[in-house]
C-alpha cells in the first residue's frame, strides 16, 4: 500500500507542489553478472531524472536486464550535486532490449522502464534517452 504526501514549498512569487509516493519494496538482492561470459560491453553514465534526483542516496541501486537476465548493477556516485550510475551492460547481441530498473532507497520503491536497445559503440555520456532515462511520473 502506498503513501501519498502533498507538500508546498515557497520561492519568490511561485509555489510548486511536490507528490511523494512512498512504497512497500525492499531492496534488491541483484547480483552482478560475470561480465567473462559476454562478447560485448555497453558502458553508460545514467543520471536521474530531476523528480528523482531530490530521493537520490547513496544506498539506491540500478539494474539493466535484458530477456529477464541481470546484466549490469550498480551503485550511484554523486556528481556535481547531481546523482550518477556508471552502468555496465553485458550482451552477446547488438539491439537486444534492455530494461532499466532503479531501487529508490529513501521511497522504498522499484521503478522500471524499457530503456533502449544494446549498442556497444554508445558514448559513456551524453544526451538523451538512454543517459537520463524516463520513469513515468519522475521525469
Amino acid at each position: 500500500m502506498g503513501l501519498m504526501t502533498w507538500g508546498c514549498s515557497s520561492g519568490d512569487d511561485t509555489e510548486t507542489e511536490r507528490v511523494t509516493a512512498e512504497g512497500s519494496d525492499a531492496r534488491p538482492t541483484w547480483q552482478m553478472p560475470n561480465y567473462d561470459l559476454y562478447e560485448q560491453l555497453m558502458v553508460v553514465e545514467v543520471q536521474l531524472p530531476d523528480g528523482l534526483q531530490n530521493y537520490a542516496s547513496a544506498n539506491d541501486l540500478m539494474c539493466a536486464s535484458i530477456g529477464g537476465e541481470v546484466r549490469g548493477v550498480t551503485a550511484p556516485k554523486q556528481v556535481d550535486g547531481g546523482w550518477q550510475f556508471p552502468l555496465i551492460v553485458a550482451s552477446n547481441n547488438a539491439g537486444a532490449n534492455v530494461q532499466l530498473s532503479y531501487y529508490c532507497d529513501a521511497l522504498h520503491r522499484i521503478f522500471t522502464t524499457d530503456w533502449t536497445t544494446f549498442d556497444a559503440s554508445v558514448a559513456p555520456t551524453g544526451t538523451g534517452g538512454i543517459y537520463e532515462p524516463s520513469f513515468g511520473d519522475f521525469e
